[in-house]
């Protein structure tokens, strides 16, 4: 029996591991496409916001 590791991790935890998918991708993409690397940062700092209004302890790291 498969248990989905994902519903155990909290909102903040989910967030963060998005926003640092997103900061990958956006900078692999930044070599050939500026702008579309640009569209995704802006969507990882929209992200990062998010985190910091929920006080996330994760991002002292």
């Amino acid at each position: 029996m498969m248990i989905d590791i994902m519903l155990f991790k909290t909102e903040e935890e989910r967030l963060c591991q998005k926003y640092t998918a997103l900061m990958h991708k956006a900078f692999k993409i930044a070599l050939v496409d500026k702008e579309k690397s640009d569209k995704i940062n802006a969507r990882a700092k929209k992200i990062l916001e998010q985190l910091k209004r929920k006080n996330y302890k994760g991002l002292d790291k």
